[in-house]
């Protein structure tokens, strides 16, 4: 990208119209300004307002040393005629006035500009300043003097190694447009190739860490699918070790009550039927039959017409009518 082309320009003011000498200057105007001769040519108008004003301010105020005030802009032109340098006055200030513009301030006249200002001898203060080609910005005031041609003859004669020179000094970008950083279509085109082929390399490392991650989530899938699967079976094993375990434990609470006579054969396929919490309330609360102890106990056989209240309880939590339970006991006594 190109800087914006530096260029100078000047303008005068009248310092005292009626042959005082003042201790301030006005140097520019408020922007946007035009010359009465009709520059500049290379923007609609010179800008300045307060905010331009404070960065111009600002860099004078940066300077070491006091500005120079010298007759006809001789410190402009004594590297190329060999003339003396003749101080006019010294300033270190500038001050922004809204509607009116850019003023030096505080100036030390020396006792022969004085004199020669109170008799009219000269009769404006000029002021050369950078700018903007492009937008007409002003940058910098490069020198004031005592002048009695506003229009600055010359200055555009400056050449080449002038303006350089004048750059050089006041540390300013290049005023010359042929010298800012602009770069050759050839340049450009070669920056553009190398943006490419850095675009191309960065798309190919993108690409392949791309390739990488789809390769690493493929893999990260199957062994999620694996792990699920796995998951799936130890659960299945799990339960159906459960179911076996629970039939097993039905098995034995009802081989235990047929063994121990709290259960009638007869009524074995009711009890496969009941859950363990079922079975194991029911066998917790009855006793071996009575009807199993005699056998057990004598070898005779007997029967009832009429069941005891032990064996009505009984009957009652099985279900079965006194008449179904008393057929059983009688099947099973033979």
């Amino acid at each position: 990208m190109s800087k914006p082309a530096v260029k100078l320009a000047s303008l005068a003011f009248e310092i005292a119209a009626d042959g005082a000498v003042p201790g301030e200057a006005h140097l520019l105007p408020v922007g946007p300004f035009r010359a009465a001769d009709g520059r500049p040519e290379d923007c609609e108008a010179w800008l300045l307002d307060a905010t331009i004003a404070a960065s111009v301010i600002q860099r004078l105020r940066d300077r070491k040393n006091d500005t120079l005030i010298d007759y006809e802009h001789q410190s402009l032109r004594a590297e190329w005629n060999g003339q003396p340098v003749i101080a006019a006055g010294w300033f270190h200030d500038m001050q922004w006035r809204d509607g009116k513009g850019l003023y030096a301030v505080g100036v030390d006249w020396t006792k022969t500009a004085k004199q020669r200002i109170t008799d009219k001898e000269y009769r404006y203060i000029s002021a050369v300043f950078w700018y903007y080609s492009g937008t007409g910005e002003v940058l910098d005031v490069v020198s004031v003097a005592l002048t009695n041609t506003p229009a600055i003859d010359g200055l555009d004669d400056l050449g080449e190694e002038g303006m350089a020179a004048l750059n050089k000094r006041f540390s300013l970008p290049d005023p010359n447009p042929e010298h800012t950083d602009m770069a050759t279509p050839q340049e450009e085109l070669a920056a553009l190739r190398v943006t490419h082929a850095n675009t191309e390399t960065a798309l190919a490392s993108l690409t392949a860490e791309r390739n990488t991650l789809k390769t690493q989530l493929a893999a990260l899938t199957a062994e999620h699918d694996a792990v699920v699967g796995e998951l799936a079976a130890l659960t299945k094993q799990i339960n159906d070790d459960k179911a076996a375990a629970e039939v097993q434990k039905k098995t034995d609470l009802i081989t235990a009550a047929l063994t121990d006579g709290r259960l009638a054969p007869a009524l074995k396929p009711w009890a496969e039927k009941q859950t363990i919490a079922a079975l194991t309330e029911y066998f917790e609360t009855t006793g071996p039959l009575p009807i199993t102890q005699r056998q057990a106990g004598d070898g005779h056989t007997t029967g009832t017409a009429a069941l005891t209240a032990e064996q009505k309880a009984i009957a009652d939590k099985m279900g079965v009518t006194e008449e179904e339970y008393l057929a059983a006991q009688k099947k099973h006594a033979r």
